[in-house]
């Protein structure tokens, strides 16, 4: 079954659409708990042995209470985090959390408040539609399909051309991330209410490009670029009122995607007019210390050769690179910190708090949203 495309993931689609969790049912306890200052996960399995949750590589244990609950203090108390639930050794998605998908599975979530997430939050403001798109692939040759975000504007004036941003997910996502833990139509809707950006059209795609070989199915991310402009660019600027030209055209990722956008990006310049690399890589440094995080073999990086012959600093009208200060992969980061200044090339760089996460991103799209497809 692909992970990447129709699988399980049509079953529970409806989840993924909103931050909010299901309400449990009467005498089923809240799975989150605030009691002295402090959150903690608080779920029920009387018949439990064993109840453990996995976090940012960690794992914690829960003590058992009288009533058949089992807690523990949560190690962070604001934001989005990813849990992965064991009750007795078993993987479970506790339904009364909000399920998203990320190392490559179905995973729950719990979001909590902090004091500057009001960008991302729902307000009263003109919201714009998310809409699933299918397409039969000449590159996979399957059926794949992807989220397209259309703002409130895009309804309003079916004569205009909108820009399009093709933004990409990390390793072991998918295609609903930026619409479920990202909050991406939440940030954009209430940037355009304040007229902070342009009113645009998002595209997301898995970029978990799967192929045959030898006989087995396996990931190779770098095939994405052919996905990209084989299938997606020609079925998306076809259907929709959008992109046609360079300035109308970006792209962007996150980790993974950040070496997709810089492949794609590097390779047809002629193609996009900004690009956005969060939490990412300009070097396949994959091929390196990072290989056990794939499933492929390492790239080339020949889509650098670009940065070293570039002569125009303004090639792209924003090229846009942002990480936490905490990112394990800081030092590629840095790393590629050094090409940049080597090529000239003019960048928004940022280095924001936090960590390797959706907290991040979040900053990032919002932050590269109000310097795109502005006009000069």
């Amino acid at each position: 079954m692909k992970s990447n495309s129709f699988g399980w993931n049509n079953c529970i689609e409806p989840q993924f659409l909103s931050m909010d969790p299901v309400l449990p049912p009467e005498g089923v306890p809240d799975p989150l708990l605030y009691k002295d200052g402090a959150w903690y996960l608080n779920l029920y399995a009387k018949e439990a042995h064993v109840v453990t949750y996995g976090w940012a590589d960690q794992v914690f244990l829960c003590e058992k209470k009288e009533d058949g609950t089992w807690q523990s203090r949560l190690p962070f108390q604001k934001g989005m985090n990813y849990i992965a639930i064991q009750i007795d050794g078993v993987d479970v998605l506790n339904p009364y959390l909000p399920i998203g998908y990320g190392y490559s599975r179905p995973c729950n979530y719990i979001e909590l408040p902090q004091e500057d997430g009001d960008f991302y939050a729902t307000r009263k403001v003109k919201h714009g539609r998310v809409i699933i798109e299918k397409y039969f692939s000449k590159v996979t040759q399957e059926w794949e399909r992807c989220m397209v975000y259309t703002p409130y504007a895009y309804d309003e004036e079916p004569e205009k051309t909108f820009p399009v941003l093709y933004l990409q997910h990390g390793h072991g996502e998918n295609e609903i991330g930026w619409i479920s833990t990202g909050r991406l139509p939440d940030i954009l809707d209430n940037l355009q209410a304040e007229g902070k950006c342009e009113p645009f059209v998002v595209v997301m795609n898995s970029g978990m490009v799967q192929v045959e070989m030898d006989g087995e199915r396996t990931v190779d991310f770098t095939r994405f670029d052919d996905l990209l402009t084989v299938d997606i660019i020609p079925f998306i600027e076809g259907r929709y009122h959008v992109g046609g030209q360079r300035k109308l055209r970006g792209m962007a990722g996150l980790s993974m995607g950040s070496l997709q956008t810089s492949i794609s990006g590097f390779k047809h310049p002629e193609m996009f007019s900004c690009l956005g690399i969060f939490s990412g890589f300009l070097h396949d440094w994959i091929q390196g210390s990072l290989i056990d995080m794939v499933d492929r073999g390492a790239g080339d990086d020949q889509h650098l050769e670009f940065l070293k012959k570039l002569k125009d600093s303004k090639v792209f009208d924003v090229f846009f690179r942002g990480i936490g200060e905490e990112d394990p992969f800081l030092e590629y980061f840095l790393g590629d910190d050094e090409l940049v200044k080597a090529s000239g090339i003019q960048e928004t760089r940022v280095i924001y708090p936090g960590t390797h996460d959706w907290n991040t991103w979040r900053y990032c799209i919002r932050d590269f949203a109000q310097l795109i497809f502005r006009e000069k």
